[in-house]
């Protein structure tokens, strides 16, 4: 009988695989919501480069950095659509018929953050040197990622020409401050004041001094 009134042990459910992809799906988002804070700020990081290259009139280098701009930008738009799609699927599982869409999405998630997470790497031409063998490196390996993106070059020279534009209106606006008056000189010899009068006497405060008998 003790048998009969023994109790079973209960047994923790396991994750179905749909479960599992609800959270791989949770976990690419964070990744691709990490990655799009990243990108972003070396999207203003590029745009303040270039904009110092142009003040310094180092137009080659300034053409560089909005060319990796650019690049960060492509990375930007790829990220957002990628989340955008984690996003929809998160939000649309509550039906079985979705279980399609959720294992797709994963296979499509994963792939996409090895993508990014190689593309993502180029920030290590960020900084141009000085060295000119490795500039041209650097150079040809942008250019090469622009190729690949299908980038149109002339998107990147209207943004130089933007830029330029914008510094020069800086430098005009600065010109057209209009010049500080020229204040008089400080007068060297400056008129002695009128010596005080006592208060109830009239008399100066001078005489009243002299007048005084001095302490032996």
């Amino acid at each position: 009988m003790g048998s009969a009134f023994s109790k079973k042990k209960s047994t923790k459910a396991q994750p179905s695989e749909v479960d599992k992809a609800i959270l791989s799906l949770k976990t690419q988002k964070r990744k691709l919501t990490e990655y799009q804070k990243q990108v972003t700020v070396k999207i203003a990081a590029a745009q303040e480069q270039a904009q110092r290259c142009v003040r310094e009139k180092n137009k080659t280098r300034a053409m560089f950095n909005l060319k990796q701009k650019k690049i960060f930008q492509v990375r930007l738009q790829e990220i957002d659509q990628y989340l955008m799609n984690v996003e929809e699927t998160l939000c649309n599982i509550d039906t079985a018929r979705q279980n399609n869409k959720v294992f797709e999405t994963l296979k499509a998630g994963n792939e996409a953050l090895k993508t990014i997470q190689s593309k993502v790497s180029i920030s290590a031409l960020q900084d141009l040197v000085a060295d000119t063998e490795q500039a041209k490196e650097h150079e040809q390996q942008v250019n090469m990622i622009l190729e690949s993106e299908s980038i149109d070059m002339s998107e990147v020279e209207g943004d130089l020409t933007l830029l330029e534009a914008e510094v020069l209106g800086e430098s005009a606006a600065a010109d057209d401050l209009p010049d500080l008056p020229d204040l008089p000189d400080v007068p060297k010899n400056l008129p002695v004041a009128k010596e005080e009068e006592s208060k109830g006497t009239g008399e100066p405060v001078a005489s009243r001094t002299a007048e005084e008998p001095m302490l032996a």
